[in-house]
């Protein structure tokens, strides 16, 4: 069923605010690791393949200071409860310069940077989380992934590969990405939604952003996913 809203105010429970601050920041703890893995061995070539900026050798007061940069995570309320599909840089461009000769402002966004990396990010997650539990009890080493970590993607992150075949083998619903090399994610099915405000009809999902640092949940920020692809960004409401 679409949820109407007559403002730009949406309403979040206690207890989805309580998980998404915890599993937030988990989320982040395991994008980071894996990122920090492929950046120190992977090879120029694989980087210039996904057409992606390696993440520069730093010094440990820089590092420091990008693992407390603020992020956008992307989660979606599915049957199955809070998904994380991807995350992003927050680097965010307004448009609301388009419609300022018309005197009206849509709040209006679009983010840019981090796509591709956080799409590479989902599939090496899952590939790894997939070969743990499948090899665990014949792995010499300490896994990558600790049990803690496991669970958090076992509950909160989606299965990504980079060809089909898995997702129509379990019999599951599929997105594609259109990155360089296609991505392909199970379907989380995000709730249509109707935005009415200021005479305006506006339709699309409901997408919760999450931003976060190394160490902290920093606050939500919901927005109607229009279908040309744009955000409208919404107040999150708590309840008291």
């Amino acid at each position: 069923m679409r949820k109407i809203l007559l403002s730009q105010g949406i309403g979040y429970g206690k207890d989805d605010v309580h998980e998404l601050e915890s599993a937030s920041v988990k989320v982040r703890g395991i994008y980071d690791k894996t990122l920090s893995m492929l950046s120190r061995y992977w090879p120029e070539s694989i980087w210039k393949r996904w057409t992606i900026d390696r993440p520069a050798q730093a010094s440990p007061a820089d590092e420091d200071k990008d693992k407390s940069s603020t992020i956008f995570q992307k989660w979606i309320q599915g049957p199955t409860g809070w998904k994380c599909i991807g995350c992003e840089r927050h680097n965010v461009e307004s448009l609301d310069a388009n419609h300022a000769s018309d005197g009206r402002s849509k709040h209006e966004y679009i983010f840019h940077n981090g796509r591709h990396q956080s799409m590479l990010l989902q599939v090496i997650i899952w590939s790894q989380y997939e070969e743990i539990t499948m090899f665990h009890p014949f792995l010499g080493d300490t896994p990558f992934f600790t049990e803690e970590e496991l669970e958090v993607i076992s509950t909160y992150f989606v299965p990504t590969y980079v060809h089909e075949a898995p997702l129509i083998q379990l019999g599951k619903s599929y997105k594609k990405h259109n990155t360089k090399i296609p991505i392909y994610q199970e379907y989380i099915s995000a709730p249509p939604l109707m935005l009415q405000f200021g005479g305006e009809v506006l339709e699309g999902t409901w997408m919760t952003g999450v931003y976060v640092d190394q160490a902290n949940f920093l606050g939500l920020g919901p927005y109607l996913k229009n279908t040309d692809g744009t955000r409208t960004f919404m107040e999150p409401l708590i309840d008291s």
